[in-house]
């Protein structure tokens, strides 16, 4: 299998399954409450729902054509949506147990134990999605 073939069944999977959790983030926006299993977390948050779900569209129709400079466009913009979300969660995971509930600066630990599981999916799918690096390279 040619490294074409592997990224667009790689990329192919990666866009469904940000798809799917862009549906499952947005539905618990809108209509119920946070699901969780093992180490990952769906919050109820509709506007990053509805950006990983077409980041996941961006991500499959560029990988249907990844050989073409518009369909790495596409996937690599994809991938874009995904880093920002997966940042912002990054950043609110950090600015919470500084400025905690109990004062301006948290304990300890405290701190630390914001940083464990569960995670949202953006967290998750983040350091699937940095293979496109690659790909932009591999480009020139």
């Amino acid at each position: 299998m040619s490294g074409y073939a592997f990224a667009k069944v790689y990329f192919g999977v990666l866009g469904a399954t940000i798809l799917l959790f862009g549906i499952l983030q947005f539905s618990t926006g809108l209509f119920g409450p946070e699901l969780s299993a093992g180490i990952l977390t769906v919050p109820q948050d509709v506007w990053s729902g509805l950006i990983l779900f077409f980041a996941g569209l961006f991500v499959i129709d560029g990988a249907l054509k990844l050989h073409d400079i518009h369909g790495l466009g596409k996937a690599v913009m994809g991938s874009i949506m995904l880093w920002i979300v997966a940042g912002c969660d990054i950043f609110a995971r950090i600015m919470t147990p500084i400025f905690g509930e109990e004062g301006w600066v948290n304990a300890p630990n405290g701190f630390l134990s914001v940083f464990e599981p569960p995670y949202a999916p953006a967290l998750f799918l983040l350091p699937f999605s940095l293979l496109i690096v690659h790909f932009m390279r591999k480009s020139g």
